[in-house]
Order: structure tokens, then C-alpha cells, then sequence
């Protein structure tokens, strides 16, 4: 009996045995498994995208890389390299991951030449290239930080020309050969919005660009000298280039020189070579601008408009009581 009962109890510890070590071997496999998976700290980030807010007409995309024109709808997302065209009477509005909107206006073609944006830090780089049309672009602000840093950029290129926005409402148009830019005048705002105008035509290789800064409230063709903004212009009609063949033609070539350009703006305190004319410049802007001092204009400005504002107050004050020490005088 008990020889059985040993025999028995090896005879049932085999198969229990060839268990376990399947299992083991199991979880082992499945851990190789997960192991070789991309981990979700590496996985691919999703690219950035510009979305479809609103869209008025025949809007149609041209993805990056194909040849068929799709109908726009509200809600798809436009990636680096996609191309977006608004027929007459049409319009679409994209709402940018920086939170700056930027609407097509009729008869217009645009492309997402460059789009990126790092969310941890905020910053951007944003060129639009507008190949034949109108667009308005309300660009948002960078933070005090990036903006010292020169970590942020936003531009939009035509085929004449680039211009380079700090936060503000600039418009844009092309066709013929010709480009124009407008600011937009916004309320509130104590220091003057601009743009910095980089023309593209008829500069030298290798030699020093000049520049126009556009203020608020004016325009200029090519960069040329600014003029007051035509009221008409701030609209999203745009008769002019109705049936113009870039709308239908195909892929769209960014001119060369458009990101040296702005790079160049960028480190204009840096690079002699950059200079821009200031005409119609306000008496307190004295040299080319840049996004540190504007910033701390902008502050100074507040303080000081602070400060004169107190001092009225005590000003008034102190009127005042002059008045009614003079009335109890006179009363006495």
C-alpha cells in the first residue's frame, strides 16, 4: 500500500508539473511581447493640425503628396504640407493649435508650408503661404518668455514677399506678380501692432534686405512705403483673382529665401545686414522691432499710463480741496 500510494503521487505530480512550466513559459512569451510593443512614452506623436472651424461654399483640400481635391468639411484637420483653395463667394475659417484663427477668403489658395508647435513650451513655427488671394490672420500672442527667447514665429509668404507677426490681425493678399499687407487696428493695445515686410523679388544674393514695418492702421504693396488702410480692403471679397489659373494649377511652389527671411527677422538685433525702414514709425519706437521690447514697452507703457493716472487722480484731489478750503473762506 504504501509503495502504490508513492507511485500513485509521482504518477499525478508530472502532469501538474508540465503545467506550471507552460504557464511560466506563457508569461514569459508575453512579456517578450509587450517588451518588444513601442512604449507610450515613444510612440509617434500625433501631428500637428490646423482645424476646420467654418466653411462657406465650395472649400476643397489637396493632402500632402495627392492629386485630388477634396471637399472641405468643418471638423477635418489640416497637417504641414496641405493645400486648402475657397472658389468665389466661398471661405473657410482654421483655428491654429496656438489658438490664432486664420480665414481663406474667396478666390484664394493657401498652403501649411510650415506647422509646428510644442505644447509643453507653447512655442511655434507658423509659415502660411498664400499662393493667390486674401486671407485675415488673428495671431495670437506668444508668452512673455518665448517671446524673449525668440522662440516664437508666425509668417505668412507670398510669392513676392514675407511678413513676420507678433500677436496681432494682419491681412494678406496676392496675385499678379504683387503682394500687400495690412494691420488690422485693434482696441486696447497699448503699443502699436506691426509687421516686419521682408521682400523676396529683386534682392540681391547675398546682400543686406531691407525691410518695411507696417503699423497699425496702414498697408504697403511689396513692401513698399506704408499707406493708410483703404476701409474696402478689410473684407473677405476678393473679385480680383476670380478664375486666376494658380486656384486650379498644380502643386504649389514656395519661393526660395521665405524661411532665411524670417529667420533673419528673427535675429535682427543680431545680423547688421537686416535693416528695416520705419516710416510712420511712433515717436517711442526708435529701431527695428523685436518681441523682448515690445513686451517691455508694452509693460512700461501700462505702468506709466498707471502712473499718470494716479497722478491726475491726486491731481484732482488735491484741486478739490482747494476749492472748498476757498469756499470756506469766502464763506467766512
Amino acid at each position: 500500500m504504501p509503495q502504490s500510494s508513492v507511485k500513485g503521487g509521482a504518477a499525478m505530480l508530472g502532469p501538474r508539473t508540465n503545467d506550471a512550466r507552460r504557464s511560466v513559459a506563457a508569461m514569459v512569451i508575453g512579456a517578450l511581447i509587450v517588451l518588444a510593443l513601442p512604449h507610450p512614452s515613444h510612440a509617434q506623436q500625433p501631428a500637428v493640425s490646423a482645424e476646420l472651424k467654418r466653411v462657406v461654399g465650395r472649400v476643397e483640400i489637396l493632402r500632402k503628396g495627392q492629386t485630388q481635391w477634396i471637399p472641405a468639411v468643418v471638423g477635418a484637420h489640416l497637417v504641414e504640407g496641405d493645400d486648402i483653395r475657397a472658389f468665389s463667394g466661398a471661405s473657410a475659417e482654421l483655428a491654429l493649435p496656438d489658438t490664432s484663427t486664420v480665414v481663406l477668403a474667396e478666390n484664394s489658395r493657401l498652403l501649411l508650408s510650415k506647422l509646428e508647435f510644442d505644447r509643453q513650451n507653447q512655442s511655434r513655427v507658423v509659415i502660411l503661404h498664400l499662393a493667390v488671394g486674401k486671407l485675415r490672420a488673428a495671431i495670437a500672442q506668444a508668452s512673455v518668455a518665448l517671446v524673449r527667447a525668440r522662440q516664437s514665429n508666425f509668417a505668412i509668404s507670398t510669392p513676392t514677399a514675407v511678413a513676420a507677426a507678433r500677436g496681432t490681425i494682419v491681412w494678406a493678399w496676392a496675385a499678379a506678380n504683387h503682394s500687400l499687407f495690412a494691420v488690422e487696428p485693434e482696441r486696447g493695445v497699448l503699443l502699436p501692432s506691426r509687421v516686419d515686410c521682408i521682400p523676396l523679388k529683386g534682392v540681391p544674393a547675398g546682400g543686406p534686405v531691407k525691410g518695411q514695418t507696417i503699423f497699425a492702421g496702414s498697408m504697403a504693396t511689396d513692401c513698399g512705403a506704408p499707406t493708410p488702410i483703404v476701409p474696402q480692403f478689410l473684407t473677405l471679397n476678393n473679385p480680383a483673382t476670380l478664375n486666376d489659373p494658380v486656384l486650379a494649377g498644380g502643386p504649389i511652389l514656395v519661393p526660395p529665401g521665405v524661411l532665411e527671411a524670417v529667420t533673419a527677422d528673427l535675429i535682427s538685433a543680431l545680423a547688421p545686414t537686416v535693416s528695416f525702414n520705419t516710416t510712420g514709425t511712433p515717436s517711442f519706437v526708435t529701431s527695428p522691432t523685436s518681441f523682448g521690447r515690445d513686451i517691455q514697452e508694452n509693460l512700461l507703457l501700462g505702468q506709466n499710463q498707471q502712473n499718470n493716472n494716479q497722478e491726475i487722480s491726486a491731481g484732482q484731489n488735491q484741486q478739490g480741496n482747494n476749492q472748498n478750503q476757498q469756499g470756506n473762506n469766502n464763506q467766512q
